[in-house]
């Protein structure tokens, strides 16, 4: 498997500390920054930008080192993301995710369906892209969401969801395929809306190919940045609300702040943690199988 990605200066000096800190063996490769080599996967970031992850870990790897940064998108999904690509607003129904990437905290997979006389509504509140909205206004936009719109939800807490990911063979995008196509299946099957919206997140478009299993005839578009539809636009907002609803409960919980992410807060919160409670409920706040938890516990 091959994912390439665009990093920035930032991103590129801040992936390599992160691989060097993780024992990988680096090498010289013509017109690179750097290649290194870890287990499953041989990762190359070019002095363009670009980076190339080749091998049979690559998803894996995505999930860990870049968390919900986005693959560039194929010739085929940026021609889906054009004025054309897209099926209609109205009648549609779309779905994302969050939580994919950060430590700690729960995995949330949305759905909302845009009934016919509801595209215009959902329009005006100016939704959008989850990233781009602060978390005050997710806190208002969601709950305005829920009220008006049909809507599934699937929100796997951190001890579920670890139990969850070895269930599915310890594959979080066999997981998340499962979360999508359960919560996309639901809505369909009440509302018989045809055309269907997902945000991908792996090259192979699986939620499209459990969806087609059930019913051929529905018009399934997968692609990166498909929060530019707006009923994933809408899906990424409840996504998000959930799985700051989560952060809240755990930080309660736990009797600490929950950071989200997996960058430079996440060890000292993993310290404390450890000075608070034991290394074996460290499954009930975190996803345990992440490598900067791994490395963590082998050190602590």
């Amino acid at each position: 498997m091959t994912n390439v990605f665009v990093l920035n200066p930032q991103e590129g000096r801040q992936l390599s500390d992160a691989l060097h800190n993780a024992s990988y063996e680096f090498r010289n490769l013509q017109h690179a920054v750097f290649q290194a080599r870890g287990e499953g996967v041989v990762v190359s970031l070019y002095k363009s930008g670009k980076l190339v992850v080749q091998g049979k870990g690559a998803e894996a790897w995505h999930t860990q080192y870049l968390g919900a940064k986005e693959a560039a998108p194929s010739k085929k999904a940026s021609a889906a993301q054009s004025s054309g690509g897209f099926p209609p607003s109205a009648a549609s129904i779309g779905s994302d995710e969050a939580g994919k990437g950060d430590t700690f905290g729960p995995l949330v997979v949305a759905a909302v369906a845009i009934a016919e006389d509801k595209a215009e509504l959902l329009q005006s509140s100016k939704v959008a892209d989850s990233k781009t909205i602060d978390d005050q206004r997710i806190r208002i936009l969601g709950p305005w969401i829920r009220e008006n719109f049909d809507f599934e939800v699937r929100c796997l807490m951190p001890a579920e969801y670890n139990q969850e990911w070895q269930t599915a063979g310890s594959n979080v995008n066999t997981l998340l395929t499962q979360l999508h196509f359960d919560c996309l299946h639901a809505l369909q099957s009440k509302s018989g809306f045809s055309n269907i919206v997902v945000d991908r997140f792996a090259p192979s478009c699986p939620v499209s190919k459990r969806l087609h299993a059930i019913n051929p005839n529905l018009n399934v578009v997968e692609v990166p940045r498909a929060e530019a539809h707006l009923a994933v636009a809408a899906a990424s907002v409840l996504a998000r609300e959930q799985f700051l609803i989560g952060i809240e409960e755990l930080s309660s919980a736990w009797a600490m702040t929950i950071p989200r992410g997996s960058g430079s807060p996440v060890p000292p919160a993993l310290r404390e943690f450890l000075q608070m409670h034991s290394a074996g409920e460290l499954s009930q706040v975190a996803k345990v199988h992440f490598k900067n938890v791994q490395s963590f516990l082998a050190k602590n």
